[in-house]
C-alpha cells in the first residue's frame, strides 16, 4: 500500500514538471521571449534549432532582429558541448530567401 501511495506520488510529481516545461511547439512563437537566444551582435536565433544552447552565433543574415535565410548556428551548451549547424532559418519569413529543404531561391 505505501509502495503504491509512494507511486502516485511521484507520478504526480513528473506530470507536473512536465507541464512547466516549455515545449518544442513552444520554440516557434515570434512574440514568446523563451523562444529566442541572443547571440554577440544582437540577432536573435530561434531556440527550436539550439534549445540547450547557453550561447550562439549566426553567421548568416540578420532581418529586423531576427536569425534569417541561409547561414550557420555553432553554439555551446551549460555542459560545455558544442554544435554546429548550417541550414535556412526562418523559412516562413517573407525575407528568407530559402526555404527548408530547398536552395537559395526556392
Amino acid at each position: 500500500m505505501m509502495k503504491r501511495i509512494i507511486a502516485i506520488g511521484l507520478s504526480i510529481l513528473f506530470l507536473q514538471a512536465c507541464e512547466s516545461t516549455t515545449q518544442v511547439g513552444d520554440y516557434y512563437a515570434y512574440d514568446n521571449p523563451d523562444a529566442w537566444i541572443t547571440d554577440s551582435k544582437g540577432c536573435k536565433i530561434n531556440r527550436f534549432y539550439v534549445m540547450k544552447a547557453v550561447d550562439a552565433e549566426w553567421s548568416g543574415e540578420c532581418v529586423d532582429g531576427y536569425a534569417i535565410g541561409l547561414g550557420a548556428i555553432t553554439w555551446v551548451e551549460h555542459d560545455g558541448v558544442t554544435g554546429f549547424y548550417q541550414s535556412c532559418l526562418q523559412p516562413d519569413h517573407p525575407e528568407a530567401y530559402c526555404s527548408m529543404g530547398g536552395g537559395i531561391g526556392q
